[in-house]
Formats: C-alpha cells, structure tokens, sequence
C-alpha cells in the first residue's frame, strides 16, 4: 500500500469519528417538568374537637365537624417547605351550642426521604374561637395561642398540581374563662383533623 493510499484513508478515518461520535451520543429527552417554588393548598377534611380546663369537674363531649384547610408558601429546598396555614371548623353540640374556630398559623414541612411524599409538619400561632361550650355570661371571640403537628403524604411532588393526605393536632390554650359561677382556668381546645388537599405550584 502506498503512502498516498495509506493517507487518503487516514483522512477517511479522521473524517467519520465525529459522524460516528454523534450516532452513539443518546438524544436527550424531554427536559423534566419545571415546578414553582411558591405553592398553595385548597382542601377539607373531618375534625374532631373537644374542651377541658385544668380545674374543673365540667365534662364536655367529643364533636365532630367538617373543616376547610388553605395553606400557601415557599419551597426552600427539595425537603422543607415553609408557608402559613388557615384552618376553620365550626361544631354544634347536643344542646345546639355552636363552637366556631379559625386556626392562622406558621407552618413548616420536613421530608426526611428526598424522593418520597412522607412528610412532617408543625407550627404555631394564632387562633380565633366563638361561642366556647362553657356557659358564658357573654360569648364572643376568645383570641388563644395555637399549636399544631402533624404528618401526611403527598403526591406527584415534581408536577404543577398534586395531592396531599394530611393527618393533623391542634390545641389552642384560651387562658382563664369569667362565668356565672367563677372563673374557670386554664381551657384548652383540642382538634384532631383528617383531610386532603389539592396543591398547586
């Protein structure tokens, strides 16, 4: 073979590679789907509530109501969300008493598997109660620290719409009540609250 030959097909080679290169590279997909980082939640759920006091023999019973759950924040990372929370029930009891609350709270949300829907959940703030079951001289809206923890599963995290599962305590400490009979100290409501929710991102 000669030298002429031996460079014709050396530039032959050279000249294929990069043809050769580009067939074996794989064609990238579509790219995956692009999430914001702020979202919002709109659900219900079934919520169960009762109050106690510290020092009292009053007893009240367990009631059962439907709420309404609204949460909106922020994304800070592929784990924690942070956001607030607005959740209202409103309960009637045997006598017809009728017990209304507005729970506004922070919220916070950690996933402790990255690339599962798992979640934890707490917070803290505010909450607005009317018409408590103990026997006012005067009923009207009880301002009250809140709490609340919770945990739940959400679905189809990476898309623009999802679902969660939630599975939630609350306990707002309303302090010391003026009644009739005296005051009653220390009441405290406590609400547990099974729900879902529609997310948006």
């Amino acid at each position: 073979m000669t030298s002429f030959v031996r460079a014709c097909l050396a530039v032959v080679v050279l000249g294929a590679m990069p043809a050769i290169a580009a067939a074996q590279t794989p064609t990238p997909g579509p790219p995956p789907p692009t999430t914001s980082s702020l979202w919002i939640a709109v659900g219900g759920g079934s919520t169960t509530l009762r109050g106690h006091c510290q020092f009292c023999e009053e007893e009240t019973d367990y009631l059962h109501a439907g709420s309404v759950l609204a949460d909106f924040g922020y994304r800070a990372s592929r784990r924690a969300d942070v956001g607030a929370e607005v959740l209202w029930t409103s309960a009637t009891n045997a006598a017809g008493d009728r017990v209304k609350t507005t729970f506004l709270t922070a919220v916070a949300q950690f996933r402790p598997w990255a690339s599962a829907g798992f979640f934890i959940r707490g917070g803290a703030g505010m909450a607005l109660v009317r018409n408590w079951l103990i026997n006012l001289d005067t009923p009207t809206v009880q301002k009250a620290l809140a709490v609340h923890i919770g945990t739940g599963w959400a679905w189809r995290r990476e898309s623009r719409i999802g679902a969660e599962f939630l599975a939630m305590q609350h306990a707002a400490a309303l302090g010391d009540f003026a009644t009739s009979d005296g005051t009653v100290e220390n009441v405290l409501g406590n609400y547990w609250t099974i729900g879902a929710a529609l997310v948006i991102r």
